[in-house]
């Protein structure tokens, strides 16, 4: 059981995380609680944010990009307005690695569409992307689909510690138009910058009731 002290009592906070099974249809997954998904390319950082949430070392990884083809189920404890509860963290295989064969790729966006489409379970997706990288016709795709089936994402830029604050600003506002008005949250795995607010937001996702100063839905 892991409590992160830098966290406040009016902040979620995640006590405990364990993996439960990899799976490719949300019909595997036996749980009925909430859900978030972590989608975005290889090596944009997804399982090392995963971990910087939980505190803990969860998020399971492989040492050849574009390896992983199953989605990665995680069971999270979490308390919030001192009461506690579950959710489930849902880490997507990567995308967009140019070595991987094209039949592959294909077999990896079917899974992935469909099990973002057919789960009612999903609470957001968080949309992942490296802020040193450009939006390109890929990542368009995916907003455009994203969108069009009126999926709730949020997107994060991470890796900010790599690249200056001109450019962030500059890709933040260059982004934009593709989130048709969602505002990017920012992160740093290395630093632990932007936990605190994603978190919070997280937790607004999962209780609407709550009310979120600054951060767009």
């Amino acid at each position: 059981m892991r409590v992160d002290p830098a966290e406040t009592d009016h902040t979620m906070r995640i006590i405990d995380a364990t993996y439960v099974k990899s799976v490719s249809s949300p019909r595997e997954v036996a749980e009925s609680m909430p859900e978030i998904c972590f989608v975005g390319r290889s090596n944009v950082g997804k399982s090392s944010l995963i971990n910087m949430l939980a505190t803990q070392h969860i998020a399971r990884t492989s040492s050849r990009p574009g390896a992983t083809r199953m989605i990665n189920i995680y069971k999270v404890l979490y308390e919030h307005q001192g009461k506690r509860d579950y959710v489930i963290f849902s880490d997507f295989p990567g995308f967009g690695y140019a070595r991987v064969s094209r039949s592959m790729a294909l077999d990896w966006q079917k899974m992935v569409e469909g099990y973002l489409s057919a789960n009612n379970r999903i609470r957001r997706i968080i949309w992942l992307l490296d802020v040193r990288r450009e939006f390109d016709d890929l990542d368009e795709m995916l907003a455009e689909w994203l969108l069009s089936k009126r999926l709730p994402f949020t997107p994060v830029l991470t890796k900010i510690d790599k690249e200056s604050q001109g450019n962030i600003a500059k890709k933040v506002r260059s982004y934009a138009q593709f989130f048709d008005g969602r505002k990017a949250h920012l992160f740093s795995s290395r630093t632990g910058y932007g936990k605190k607010e994603l978190l919070a937001h997280i937790e607004l996702v999962l209780t609407p009731t709550l009310k979120e100063d600054g951060i767009s839905l």
